[in-house]
């Protein structure tokens, strides 16, 4: 009888196993106490790596993909509690320290394209960054139209972090991996404004005229996309 005390004691004090929504709960709670032992320039974003941000930012738009807000809301707090903000509309992130990236979309996630390449290492946009590009540029208009020039300064900031200058002038924007396109959207889905079309039609004149036909015909495909034929 001794012994079947004993066993029975020995299965008592086994834990009963955890569901998978408590196990990540832990996990989490783990990786929040290691983040909070860490020195607090640490956690005010010096020395807080992308290989730390990326993965809290792809733990917050999974819950968001499946309408878990409430986690959601507590991974945006420990990302805040390491000084990384993050900014939903534009799509990107910033630390303290200055550094910004970008938050990936629900399909890159979910095909696995969140790679991060190395510090300081400037990658030519693919076709997703293109398109990402293009949608802060026309949100950037939007604010100019509006007259928010704090919004279109964080957003020209933004884009500068992936590596792309604004030519308000000509009306072009152009990355360091050697990407272009125009600068469209002051009226929103009206299409290209008078103006626009105007110093465009103009800049790539210029660019025929030196035999630049590769931005000639980049500044003419695109204003077709938005509708506008050039003889």
């Amino acid at each position: 009888s001794s012994s079947v005390k004993i066993r029975s004691a020995v299965c008592r004090a086994v834990p009963p196993p955890q569901s998978p929504a408590r196990r990540e709960a832990a996990r989490r709670s783990v990786a929040m106490q290691r983040m909070q032992s860490r020195s607090p320039r640490r956690m005010a974003g010096y020395g807080f790596g992308d290989d730390d941000i990326m993965p809290l930012i792809v733990q917050r738009e999974q819950a968001r993909m499946v309408k878990d807000f409430a986690s959601a809301d507590s991974l945006r707090d420990q990302l805040g509690a390491a000084g990384v903000t993050l900014h939903d509309k534009t799509q990107t992130w910033k630390a303290s320290d200055g550094r910004t990236g970008r938050i990936p979309t629900f399909q890159e996630i979910e095909q696995g394209e969140i790679g991060q390449a190395p510090a300081g290492f400037v990658q030519p946009p693919g076709d997703s960054d293109v398109a990402h590009i293009k949608h802060l540029v026309k949100l950037r208009e939007a604010a100019r139209a509006e007259k928010d020039w704090a919004q279109s300064d964080r957003i020209r900031e933004d884009l500068r972090a992936l590596g792309v200058e604004l030519q308000d002038k000509d009306k072009v924007w152009k990355s360091q991996g050697g990407q272009m396109g125009i600068i469209v959207g002051y009226r929103g889905d009206a299409g290209p404004s008078d103006h626009e079309i105007e110093v465009l039609v103009a800049f790539r004149e210029k660019a025929r005229q030196n035999n630049d036909y590769k931005t000639s015909d980049m500044v003419r495909d695109e204003l077709r996309a938005c509708g506008i034929d050039l003889n």
